[in-house]
């Protein structure tokens, strides 16, 4: 059953659009209707459905607008535009705002509409697959490089917005390459992957992790009362990566190097943001790993914070 959301203020066109999916037998829709860009909001909201079918003209909206209201509110969801109007160049910048399809009502057989659904939501699941497989790490799961940036970008702006301090993690594993060139590269793999859950569990749902390459990670953390919150984090990740790793067979075990700068103290740009903390990682390495360091701004009277897990 594919569920169908029909936003159509004309009841005999509705009627029309419902009677047309009737007649297709390889497949069933179930077909919501509503009136207004309003209720197919609200809808959205409220249940999942599988398609969207769209007529520009509404009481509460009009044109190219009312499509990206519409996708705004669920930009997953394939969305195609039925019109009362042959027009080339509004299909044309139909499809160019985000519409799968835009087709003229009442032309064609009942087979054009059905296909055109299911082809929408097809291409949809092909565009999610393509940008998750630019935003994540296909190893881990984790945000990677290219959307770890735009991230914190945003955060950037946030914390300054609302005052309050951002910490930026790089973090190395320890002894990682020992585990590699002994128990071979599928145990290297399961260890990173266990590696992910464990960040994971040691920060919030608001927090974002990021596999940057190799054995090395990112963590942001947002929404902070005071920096002490994030020595806490750190101390826990410390903590918890030193603990043993079982991998099947096979136990390893290995620690973490955190360097830590934190913004809006270190007021700079990304790739400088990125540069202190791994010259603070790099401090934490050569104290013997599993630690943490600080990135101090020069104007600070002090020139590193160092810790050991407790």
């Amino acid at each position: 059953m594919i569920k169908i959301l029909l936003v159509e203020d004309s009841d005999v066109d509705a009627h029309l659009t419902q009677d047309i999916l009737a007649e297709w037998s390889i497949e069933q829709f179930d077909v919501t209707h509503v009136t207004r860009l309003s209720e197919a909001l609200t809808h959205l909201a409220r249940a999942r459905f599988d398609a969207v079918l769209l007529d520009l003209s509404l009481p509460d909206g009009y044109g190219l607008s009312t499509l990206r209201q519409m996708q705004a509110a669920n930009p997953t969801i394939p969305i195609i535009v039925l019109s009362g109007f042959s027009d080339q160049t509004l299909a044309l910048q139909a499809v160019q705002n985000g519409a799968q399809d835009y087709l003229v009502k009442g032309q064609g057989q009942p087979e054009l509409l059905a296909r055109s659904i299911r082809y929408a939501i097809e291409r949809k699941r092909a565009e999610e697959r393509l940008t998750y497989l630019a935003q994540y790490d296909q190893l881990t799961g984790l945000v990677n490089r290219t959307l770890f940036r735009d991230r914190l970008v945003q955060a950037m702006a946030r914390s300054k917005r609302l005052q309050q301090p951002l910490g930026l993690m790089l973090l190395d594993l320890d002894r990682f390459k020992p585990v590699n060139d002994t128990m071979g590269h599928d145990v290297g793999d399961q260890l990173l992957k266990a590696v992910a859950d464990r960040l994971q569990q040691c920060v919030r749902e608001v927090d974002t992790v990021a596999r940057m390459g190799g054995d090395e990670f990112t963590i942001i953390l947002e929404g902070l009362s005071c920096e002490e919150d994030i020595t806490l984090v750190a101390r826990r990740i410390t903590k918890s990566l030193a603990e043993p790793f079982q991998l099947r067979e096979h136990q390893a075990s290995i620690g973490v190097s955190i360097g830590i700068t934190v913004y809006p103290s270190d007021d700079h740009e990304i790739d400088d943001l990125l540069k202190h903390a791994d010259a603070a990682m790099y401090r934490a390495k050569q104290q013997g790993g599993s630690s943490f360091q600080f990135h101090i701004p020069n104007d600070s009277p002090s020139s590193t914070l160092f810790s050991k897990p407790s």
